[in-house]
């Protein structure tokens, strides 16, 4: 055996810290320096017992095989292939994207004299007073928060927050870096990244394993909310000070969302910065790894009647812990895969045949992605002992459970459009390129403001039976984005206003149809009216004909 060229020993960076294996650039194991000797002694010419006699009398031939067979899994070992390069797109399950764009540990050297000087007494008091001026500005913005959320605003604040927002995020990963830089550790890149669908900047620190200190680790992993934090505090003390303009809407809104990017970053169970705390405290490398296997361990060993894993540690306490966190974590990974592809979904749709595919091959990803850790459970399982008898009652039970519910769960489609009210006369208002389900009479209609986050209930109306005509509407009827003199061609549908107190001129419009189906049948209407399945006839299908 040998080390392949990928693979690293990593020396601590402070006294009594651990050596770390890592195959390019990743850490992959903590090791003693014993068993770093071992790893740096392994060359692919000398045998156990001359391993043995080379790092001295303590050691025996059996104890070098059997580092090496604990540590074979990491992947550190080869047959002398030739070096790896170093790959600047790379995947990272179970599903991140990473595109590297630079290395950025010259630039954050140069900054570690002014990260110096933060850390000090002084530093400490004016970040105190940076939050508690961003605490009372924030108290001032007081009922313009509810309405930056609630209602469109002008396209140039939103200009200024998509800016200011791309540079925050990457000075939060900066923050990551130049923590690591202060403690002795070396970031090794920075770049873009897709995270369970949605675009983010990354800072690799994966070196601050090598900080023998957990305060360290910890700090290193929040520094990148602290920046957040910062910026957000900056952001509402200044808002205070500006008159009633965009500019103002737009510093309060990227307050607003600056405090929630860091409330949203401690969240423990998504490889966040809060699991990146949480795994650096208690000390346990690849947390969420091992609570999922523990979790697939005991499901396994309960539902399907295999052998447990390791039953000699079944009574210690932190192993007790590892399945629970395992589930939130199971959970929470597919509740954020959800979020992001709902989010991204409706941007796609309004490309046409493209934006489809793309949605199908996303879509196909997840199924293949699910369909192979189920196989791979099932296959752990058989070679743990679990009888093929129940592994089969099993995946029929799933069967059955799914067919149930898809046929079983009803769904009363939702569609999302736009509404006018002027000299008394409501219309529905919906783009003539739009998608959704049909609107029929009688629908119900939730009259809406237009917010970015915010969308407040402000009446209630049926769709009319008049057949739809086309019209122009305000582009605040589709977006929350205030821009006079815009308006869209829409087909605008008659509606009877049932209630309503101070409906604004336009805004939006939430349809629930009168029609209940299946959950299934749901899914495969969806999937029909898709252009990716013409019409045989040739004809343009509702969807593109912009009724729906």
């Amino acid at each position: 055996m040998q080390l392949a060229p990928s693979a690293s020993i990593d020396a601590p960076l402070q006294e009594n810290g651990p050596w770390i294996v890592a195959v390019n650039g990743v850490p992959k194991a903590r090791v003693s320096s014993d068993v770093a000797r071992v790893l740096n002694a392994v060359d692919g010419a000398m045998q156990p017992a001359q391993l043995a006699q080379l790092l001295g009398p303590a050691w025996t031939p059996e104890d070098v095989e059997g580092i090496v067979r604990q540590l074979a899994h990491t992947g550190i070992f080869d047959a002398g292939a030739q070096p790896a390069q170093a790959r600047r797109v790379q995947f990272r399950a179970p599903l991140t994207v990473q595109f590297t764009l630079f290395n950025p540990a010259p630039l954050l050297e140069a900054f570690r004299p002014a990260i110096t000087a933060m850390v000090r007494p002084g530093g400490a008091v004016v970040a105190l007073l940076l939050l508690l001026s961003g605490l009372v500005g924030a108290f001032m913005a007081g009922p313009s928060m509810w309405r930056v959320l609630a209602t469109p605003l002008p396209l140039e604040a939103y200009l200024y927050v998509v800016a200011a927002m791309f540079v925050s995020t990457l000075l939060h990963e900066l923050g990551h870096g130049m923590a690591l830089t202060y403690f002795g550790g070396t970031p090794r890149r920075i770049g873009i990244m897709l995270f369970y669908l949605s675009p983010a900047f990354f800072c690799d620190v994966t070196d601050g394993w090598r900080l023998s200190s957990r305060k360290q680790r910890v700090l290193v992993a929040l520094a990148g909310p602290l920046v957040h934090v910062a910026l957000g505090s900056i952001a509402m003390a200044v808002q205070a000070f500006l008159p009633e303009s965009p500019t103002k809407d737009a510093a309060v809104l990227y307050g607003m969302i600056c405090y929630a990017v860091a409330v949203l970053n401690l969240f423990p169970f998504i490889k966040l910065d809060g699991y990146v705390a949480l795994m650096s405290a208690v000390d346990i490398p690849h947390l969420r790894k091992k609570s999922i296997a523990a979790l697939a361990d005991v499901v396994s060993a309960r539902v399907l009647g295999s052998r447990r894993a390791d039953p000699s540690r079944r009574n210690d306490p932190s192993q007790g812990l590892l399945p629970w966190f395992g589930l939130a974590s199971f959970v929470s990974g597919i509740a954020f895969m959800m979020i992001g592809f709902q989010r991204l979904v409706p941007v796609f749709l309004q490309l046409g045949y493209t934006g489809h595919l793309v949605v199908l091959g996303v879509l196909c990803l997840l199924l293949a992605m699910a369909l192979r850790s189920v196989v791979r459970f099932f296959r752990a399982a058989g070679r743990n002992g679990s009888p093929a008898w129940r592994r089969i009652l099993v995946v029929l039970l799933g069967a059955i459970t799914v067919g149930a519910l898809l046929a079983l769960v009803p769904v009363r489609p939702t569609s999302i459009a736009g509404y006018t009210y002027a000299d008394g006369q409501l219309l529905i208002v919906a783009p003539l390129q739009g998608t959704g389900q049909a609107f029929e009479p009688g629908d119900h209609v939730t009259l809406q403001s237009q917010g970015m986050i915010i969308h407040e209930n402000l009446g209630q109306a049926t769709l009319g039976d008049q057949p739809p005509s086309n019209s122009l509407a305000p582009l605040d009827t589709i977006a929350p984005i205030a821009l006079a003199g815009n308006n869209l061609p829409v087909l605008a549908y008659p509606s009877q206003l049932e209630s309503g107190i101070n409906l604004s001129y336009s805004g939006r419009a939430e349809m629930k149809s009168q029609r209940e189906t299946s959950l299934g049948e749901w899914l495969w209407d969806a999937a029909i009216n898709s252009p990716l399945w013409p019409d045989p006839s040739g004809q343009a299908t509702e969807s593109t004909r912009g009724h729906q």
